[in-house]
């Protein structure tokens, strides 16, 4: 066999991931606030961006500065005699010598303000346990170990890191840990510090005096009664009927996360990346402006630049950060674009789901998005990752309106996943109490409403809505009506 070499000429197309291509993909998938994140970090790095809203405040701020110390200057500030709707702002002002209706209360009062009064009297777990804290543990070390206890509590009051890794890493003993942990487990709320939840009833007990040898043994066996097999547990416990259901009663009023009741409430308030409204017969679509950074280039700076005699150097390093501000820009504005077009095909398919709920959303795939908005199905998936829609209905991931299709027992009928799922958990929902619905039975319900779907895939939904089996669900009905 003769090896030769030889010279050829082909031609090919391939595509070429740029720096600047592969941001503009990744600014796809980011959400409004990650969006703002990335632009704060490109506003540090590039002298050549600026943030539109922040200069528009900066300006009006200057604007009310300098009318303000022209008024001091003139005397006109001083020479100005109070209006007697300025007294309603004061202070100081005497209100037993003044009675206010609701309306003029209402009138006077900025919202803003009171949010942030709220926000900034509201007592958090972490502080309420720091309070007592310093007033408990007098030693150095046990003050250390006390901060650090409430550095890693849960937001349900729980304490799940291991002791023996803060023991570890902070160099404490795993002794002098546990003795500051006991102590804790005595603050308020009750039932704090605990490392399970047979541990928290039990704190919350002994810290009340009701601990009692019945409940302890309760407790121990707690797996029984969550499944609501009560023959069971009281053939463990040897108590009477009457026994088990007094000692149950009073389990059943201790609060397994105690440390919700100062749980901050505005760590679950959402910023959505789309908004839906709907204006007479009209849905509208829009983006969530007030989470949507504004950027634009500082072009007196630029014109500035431009006019001094700078280096070679210089002049790469302007040409290098001007582009990049530019494609910036282009960039952000692209992605909304996109993500405006995409959400707007979303509602115009789904608009049953906006209309009657979710048991109307019907089966919709990437591709039937993509094929009428003329986009690959990644860009789609892209866009729909991660970001969420504000609706009359409530608050939406933009990926629960993607379901694949189940086929009804009419031909050419078709249901989403998702809405079947919905028609599961209403029909399980509305069963007889003491008389749950097998899934046999709920195969033949839902095909009664024209829903085809398999005994072991009923099964399968139901462990996806954590709906446990009709016979852990007649046990537990059975503790619900024990009268207590």
């Amino acid at each position: 066999m003769q090896i030769t070499q030889n010279l050829k000429l082909k031609q090919s197309q391939s595509l070429v991931m740029t720096p600047q291509l592969q941001q503009a993909i990744k600014l796809l998938q980011l959400n409004n606030l990650e969006l703002t994140d990335l632009v704060n970090k490109e506003l540090e790095e590039n002298p050549f961006l600026e943030n539109e809203s922040n200069e528009e405040n900066v300006e009006k701020f200057e604007e009310e500065t300098n009318d303000l110390s022209d008024s001091f200057e003139s005397g006109e500030s001083i020479a100005d005699e109070p209006k007697i709707d300025d007294y309603d702002n004061r202070w100081d002002i005497d209100l037993s010598h003044q009675s206010y209706s609701k309306s003029n209360n209402r009138d006077s009062v900025d919202a803003g303000s009171v949010v942030e009064q709220t926000l900034s009297e509201k007592i958090s777990l972490k502080g309420i346990l720091k309070n007592q804290a310093d007033l408990e543990f007098k030693t150095h070390s046990e003050k250390k170990i006390s901060e650090l206890l409430i550095d890693y509590i849960e937001p349900n009051g729980w304490i799940i890191t291991n002791i023996d890794e803060l023991a570890k890493f902070s160099g404490f003993e795993k002794l002098e840990i546990e003795n500051v942990l006991v102590k804790m487990q005595n603050f308020e709320p009750n039932g704090v510090f605990a490392r399970n939840l047979k541990e928290c009833l039990i704190i919350q007990l002994k810290n009340d005096e009701k601990l009692t040898d019945s409940k302890k043994q309760i407790i121990d066996n707690l797996e029984l009664l969550g499944e609501g097999n009560l023959k069971e547990l009281q053939k463990t416990t040897n108590l009477s009927e009457d026994e088990l259901k007094e000692n149950i009663k009073e389990i059943r009023l201790l609060n397994p996360k105690p440390g919700t009741k100062y749980s901050d409430e505005n760590g679950n308030i959402f910023n959505p990346d789309v908004i839906v409204t709907k204006n007479n017969q009209n849905w509208e679509v829009e983006l969530n402006d007030s989470t949507l950074p504004k950027v634009t280039v500082n072009q007196e700076y630029v014109n500035e630049i431009e006019s001094l005699n700078c280096s070679d150097s210089d002049k790469k390093y302007i040409t290098e950060n001007l582009n990049s501000a530019k494609w910036l820009i282009k960039a952000i504005q692209q992605r909304n674009m996109t993500t405006l077009k995409i959400s707007a095909e979303i509602v115009n398919q789904q608009k049953l789901f906006f209309e009657k709920g979710k048991k109307y959303l019907k089966p919709m795939i990437l591709k039937d998005v993509a094929k009428k908005i003329n986009m690959h199905e990644s860009t789609v998936s892209r866009v729909t990752s991660e970001k969420l829609m504000l609706t009359p209905r409530g608050i939406f991931e933009m990926k629960i309106f993607f379901s694949a299709s189940i086929g009804g027992t009419n031909d050419g009928e078709s249901f989403s996943a998702a809405s079947v799922r919905e028609s599961l958990k209403k029909l399980i929902s509305d069963e007889p109490i003491n008389n749950p619905f097998s899934d046999e039975i709920l195969v033949n319900k839902l095909e009664s409403q024209g829903i085809s779907l398999a005994r072991r895939t009923v099964a399968k939904y139901r462990e996806l809505l954590n709906i446990p089996s009709s016979s852990i669900r007649r046990r537990m009905m059975k503790i619900q009506n024990l009268n207590l």
